[in-house]
């Protein structure tokens, strides 16, 4: 099963593309201490509206002395979609096996993943509303799904093949982050206004807005409204509301952690701390406290 990331986190690593570049130059991406677990980047300013992140995940060949390798990993839903190039790091001139291009679709709750000894994983997050216009795929139909292009995307089988070609891994990011760029430039007038404004609306709310209210700013009917973010987005507004208030919530216990949860509760807009706790539970698995860890 592909290694998934862990998505819309407080505590990812963030750096930009420049940075990438840097990385790239040296033409290796050596697997050590620096490389080794979640590192995500940003797009370019005007790609924030349809691109998330760019990330990698490496998973540890050998754990350090004293610690034991995890096991496993808890993947989070945000209301995203990944394309995720999965394979197992092999230093030297081959430096992949067990190749793999899938897209995973918008989740409605956790899930948790089985981590092998040298498992690496590069993706693209795309931004609720974006995946038919740059992967040409319905996340309608990959909710809750891992599939691989070749099933869900057969023109994207190609990059597959490409990235397999490539030199390294960092070129292999390099070349990911290029055809995204490169399918933004040409489809971002695709994806439909009226949609992409409501998702827009949540977003920005951390999906602290009522459905009827969006309808009206948006002059179309709540069965309309519904119908438009689930086509584009693949979950239902008020599913996608929710989980990105869970993002919301998630980011300040982690940002803070010895964080009331009654006061995350309010900036978050949960009617209470039982209602945050109940929340957390079943979209992540866990108490808010041991979320935050």
């Amino acid at each position: 099963m592909a290694t998934a990331p862990f998505t819309g986190n407080g505590r990812a690593a963030t750096r930009g593309l420049t940075d990438v570049a840097r990385v790239n130059d040296r033409g290796t991406m050596a697997e050590d201490v620096q490389q080794q677990g979640y590192t995500q980047w940003a797009p370019p300013v005007a790609m924030a509206d349809a691109v998330d992140a760019f990330w990698q995940f490496w998973v540890p060949r050998r754990p350090h002395p004293g610690e034991a390798l995890p096991r496993q990993h808890r993947v989070l839903p945000d209301g995203c979609t990944d394309l995720i190039f999965d394979f197992h790091h092999a230093p030297g001139p081959v430096w992949l096996a067990s190749s793999r291009l899938a897209v995973v679709g918008p989740m409605k709750r956790f899930v948790l993943i089985d981590l092998e000894p040298g498992a690496v994983s590069l993706g693209v997050r795309l931004r609720p509303g974006w995946a038919q216009a740059l992967l040409g795929i319905h996340p309608r139909e990959l909710c809750d799904l891992n599939v691989t292009v070749q099933d869900c995307a057969p023109a994207l089988a190609q990059l597959q093949r490409r990235m397999e070609d490539c030199a390294s891994p960092a070129q292999a990011m390099a070349l990911l982050q290029d055809t995204i760029t490169r399918r933004w430039a040409s489809f971002r007038g695709t994806a439909k206004p009226r949609a992409l404004h409501a998702l827009a609306h949540l977003q920005a709310s951390a999906g602290r807005v009522r459905m009827a209210a969006l309808a009206r700013s948006l002059g179309v009917s709540e069965r309309t409204l519904h119908r438009d973010i689930l086509d584009e987005a693949g979950v239902a507004p008020k599913l996608l509301a929710r989980v990105l208030r869970f993002q919301r919530a998630v980011s300040l216990l982690r940002a803070q952690h010895a964080a009331d949860l009654c006061d995350v509760a309010l900036e978050c807009g949960y009617a209470d701390q039982a209602h945050l706790s109940r929340d957390v539970r079943e979209l992540a698995g866990v108490s808010p406290t041991a979320l935050a860890g």
